[in-house]
């Protein structure tokens, strides 16, 4: 699995957060209900009903804020327009601008898409990145990006972006 990579510009999220952590693993526990949550409770819908979006694409963003401790916060959200009002009930964060290693998801039903994601994710970490030439860079912050393709019955995919810098 060899990613594509390529630098992104800035972009301004809105949606909702989770405060978890690394430890024990918690984050693959944590996030998947967050998100299930998400998906069922009505935020999703009213989300994507704002007149802020740039797009229906969704962000699954780690904010490591101290990469001192195994705490981060998670935020779901979607891509918003620039100069516009963001309502309150959002949580608002910004991904900086970076070069990032991008991966894609293998292509799963409903029921093993989480898991195809988190294995994803672990490739990333344990195999692709120790090996690699490039080094995690720490002035941003990896995510999930979700477009038509994670929508798709026959088969979900999400594309992973880690922020890197050559080692």
């Amino acid at each position: 699995m060899e990613p594509k990579i390529t630098k992104m510009a800035a972009v301004k999220l809105a949606g909702f957060a989770l405060k978890t952590s690394t430890k024990d693993g918690k984050n693959f526990i944590e996030i998947p209900k967050f998100w299930q949550a998400c998906m069922t409770d009505g935020r999703y819908e009213k989300l994507h009903g704002e007149s802020f979006l740039k797009n229906h694409n969704d962000y699954g963003v780690c904010f490591f804020d101290n990469p001192e401790t195994d705490e981060l916060e998670y935020v779901f959200g979607v891509a918003v327009k620039d100069n516009h009002d963001i309502p309150d009930r959002y949580h608002v964060r910004i991904i900086p601008e970076a070069l990032f290693a991008v991966f894609s998801s293998p292509s799963a039903d409903d029921a093993g898409f989480p898991s195809a994601i988190q294995e994803t994710w672990k490739f990333i970490y344990s195999e692709w990145l120790p090996h690699s030439e490039y080094e995690f860079d720490k002035n941003s912050f990896d995510y999930e990006f979700y477009d038509e393709r994670s929508m798709n019955p026959a088969g979900k995919t999400c594309d992973i972006y880690i922020p890197v810098v050559k080692k």
